[in-house]
């Protein structure tokens, strides 16, 4: 099936990639989560994916005040304080001398980078694993997956697509390396999202923005899944390399050239 493209506009898309943090889920359910828990999520979801209407959002870049959080989250510092240092642990925020915590610009392109060389590098190690690994049961919940994303293509169903996608990539991970795998992963994952989030917010200059359900000249999602239920380790790890390319180039990524690249 060819790529299916359209146009948005600028402003659909910032409220799109807001819907992201929704498609990853943190904690599990909400009435376990502890405190602390809950300022990290308020942090990563008001702030870091702002609803386009929330005029309480802190820039990129902004400061982050423990008080101030504190205050409207109706809590103490103290779990404001765990969530903060969580953040900053996972790369979400930096603390600049005694100035304080700020978010972190993820459209930087150095910060850019880095963030995709961790997924692609994470990724293709997933993948190379899984292949040699899988067992039916994971190819199947992988074909369940697969046979989503193109009903949503046939139906040029973003929303549908971007949640099964995800999904797609967090069962690899899952199946390749376990649940720890798929907790550091989550978090990376959401910070290729943010990072992509930010550099769109950044270019609001321009009228729209082109998406593609399946990025042209780049390793599609139906042959990722052949490579792994054909146990292709090789195959699969110069899929996963391919298949961030044509998104590196739109986002000014210049990508290290790996190893599989010339296998």
């Amino acid at each position: 099936m060819a790529a299916i493209n359209y146009k948005a506009k600028a402003e659909d898309i910032v409220e799109s990639m807001s819907q992201v943090f929704e498609y990853i889920p943190l904690r599990g359910n909400s009435g376990n989560l502890t405190l602390a828990d809950q300022a990290y999520e308020h942090i990563l979801k008001n702030l870091v994916f702002p609803d386009q209407r929330d005029t309480d959002a802190v820039l990129y870049g902004g400061k982050i005040t423990e008080s101030v959080l504190a205050k409207a989250l109706k809590m103490s510092n103290g779990p404001v304080r765990e969530a903060i240092f969580r953040l900053r642990q996972e790369g979400w925020i930096e603390t600049i001398g005694n100035k304080g915590s700020f978010l972190v610009d993820f459209s930087n392109p150095e910060i850019a980078r880095e963030i995709y060389m961790f997924r692609i590098s994470f990724e293709t190690g997933a993948f190379y694993s899984l292949a040699a690994t899988a067992v039916p049961e994971q190819i199947n919940v992988l074909k369940k997956i697969l046979d989503v994303m193109e009903t949503a293509k046939a139906d040029s169903d973003i929303e549908s697509f971007r949640r099964a996608d995800i999904a797609f990539h967090l069962e690899v991970v899952e199946f390749a390396g376990g649940n720890d795998f798929r907790l550091l992963f989550r978090s990376k994952l959401l910070q290729w999202y943010a990072m992509a989030y930010q550099i769109i917010t950044k270019s609001m200059s321009r009228e729209d923005y082109s998406h593609h359900l399946e990025a042209p000249g780049t390793s599609t999602h139906q042959e990722l899944f052949e490579a792994i239920q054909s146990h292709n380790s090789e195959l699969a790890a110069r899929l996963i390399t391919n298949h961030y390319t044509y998104l590196a180039n739109i986002l000014g990524i210049k990508r290290a050239k790996l190893q599989t690249d010339t296998e």
